[in-house]
C-alpha cells in the first residue's frame, strides 16, 4: 500500500549555530526508533536551509499521515529547548523560537482537513508539554474561519517588530513569553519559494516591487506573497508561491489575475492549463517561479536596477512527494546530508 505523505516546512529562529539546527532535525527522527513495516524509515528530513543574516532555518520534514505529527512535535520540543527568542538577533521577522509550522499534503488524496487535524493536535500537545509556549492557528487549522497565514500574521503583529509579547494573543497555550514567543501552526497546500536579489540598498524600492507582484494587488501574480529585506548589502525580494484552487480560478473569483491568465486556466487542456505561466499539481495551481523572477526583473529595470541572482528554495509539489517516497522507502532519514543545492 502506498504511503500517504505529509510535509512540514518548519521555520525556526536559528540559522547560525548549525549544531543546534541539526540537533533539532535529529529530534524529528526519533519516530524512527520504531521500525517501519517495509524496512525503510518513518520520517525523513529532506533538507535544511539556513540563512546567517536572517538567523533562520527551514527544516523540510516528511512522513506519513500517521507519523508526521509525532515527528514535528519532537522537533518543536527540541527547538523550544535550544532557542531562547529573547536572545535572538536577525533580519527576518519572527514571533516565535519556533516561528512557523505548516503541515502540507504531499500525496494526492491527503486532504487539508487531515492536515488541519494534525496541526491542531500538535498545537495542543506542545501547550501541554512545554510550559510557557503558545501558538496561533491559521488556514485549515483555524476553524471555522480558516483565515490565511498572511491575515493571521497581520492580526497578531508578526510584521511589527518590538510588539511586547504580553500583548500578543494566542489561540492555544499560555500567554506568550519572551523565551518561546508565539508559534504559527496550521495546514496549507504545498508552497514553493523563490528569493530574487536586486542590486540596490533602497528598501523602499524593493517594497514597491513587492506591492506590485503580490497576489492581492490588482494585476499582481496570483498566489504570490512577498516581502523585501535588506540582505548581504542588497535587497532580497522573498516570495512565497501559494497554490490557487483550480475551481476558484475557473470560476473567475480571483479578481487579481489578469484576464489572459484566467482564460488560460479555464481551458484546462494540458498539465500547465494551456499557459506557461502556471503549474498544476492535483487541484492546485501555482504561478511558476520563472514568471515571478521575470516580473521582478522587469519592475527592477523600470527603476534602473538589475537583478543579481535568484534562489528557488523549494521543490515542486510532485518533486517533493517523489523525493519523500524515495527517502522513506530507502531509509534515508538524514536525506539533507546528501544534498548540495539550495532547497526547502
Amino acid at each position: 500500500m502506498a504511503r500517504r505523505l505529509v510535509g512540514c516546512l518548519m521555520n525556526i529562529s536559528e540559522g547560525r549555530n548549525q549544531g543546534t539546527v541539526e540537533a533539532i532535525a535529529m529530534s524529528a527522527l526519533r519516530v524512527n526508533d520504531k521500525p517501519a513495516a517495509d524496512g525503510g524509515c518513518r520520517a525523513s528530513v529532506l533538507n535544511i536551509f539556513s540563512d546567517h543574516d536572517y538567523n533562520r532555518s527551514v527544516l523540510t520534514i516528511t512522513s506519513t499521515v500517521e507519523d508526521i505529527g509525532e515527528a514535528v512535535y519532537q522537533a518543536c520540543v527540541s527547538a523550544y529547548e535550544h532557542i531562547d527568542l529573547s536572545r535572538h538577533e536577525g533580519g527576518h521577522p519572527r514571533l516565535g523560537s519556533v516561528d512557523l509550522v505548516p503541515f502540507q499534503p504531499l500525496s494526492v488524496g491527503v486532504t487539508l482537513q487531515e492536515c488541519g487535524d494534525i496541526a491542531i493536535g500538535v498545537a495542543h500537545r506542545l501547550a501541554s508539554a512545554v510550559q510557557g509556549s503558545a501558538s496561533f492557528l491559521f488556514s485549515q487549522a483555524d476553524r471555522p474561519l480558516c483565515r490565511p497565514l498572511s491575515q493571521r500574521r497581520r492580526e497578531v503583529g508578526w510584521f511589527k517588530p518590538g510588539v511586547p509579547f504580553e500583548e500578543l494573543k494566542q489561540d492555544v497555550g499560555e500567554r506568550p513569553s519572551s523565551r518561546y514567543g508565539l508559534t504559527a501552526i496550521g495546514a496549507i497546500p504545498y508552497m514553493m519559494v523563490i528569493n530574487v536579489t536586486i542590486n540596490t540598498q533602497d528598501l523602499k524600492f524593493g517594497q514597491q516591487i513587492v506591492r506590485s507582484i503580490r497576489g492581492r494587488t490588482p494585476g499582481g501574480l496570483p498566489g504570490v506573497q512577498a516581502m523585501a529585506f535588506a540582505h548581504q548589502g542588497q535587497i532580497e525580494i522573498a516570495c512565497n508561491i501559494m497554490s490557487i484552487p483550480h475551481e476558484e480560478q475557473c470560476s473567475g473569483t480571483s479578481g487579481n489575475a489578469d484576464s489572459s491568465f484566467k482564460n488560460n486556466i479555464r481551458t484546462g487542456q494540458s498539465e500547465n492549463c494551456g499557459s506557461e505561466s502556471v503549474y498544476r499539481y492535483g487541484e492546485g495551481l501555482y504561478t511558476r517561479p520563472s514568471v515571478v523572477e521575470r516580473r521582478i526583473q522587469e519592475l527592477a529595470a523600470e527603476g534602473g536596477v538589475r537583478t543579481v541572482g535568484s534562489n528557488v528554495v523549494g521543490f515542486t509539489p510532485d518533486g517533493a512527494c517523489k523525493l519523500a517516497e524515495q527517502a522513506l522507502r530507502t531509509g534515508q532519514a538524514m536525506h539533507w546530508k546528501t544534498r548540495t543545492d539550495t532547497r526547502m
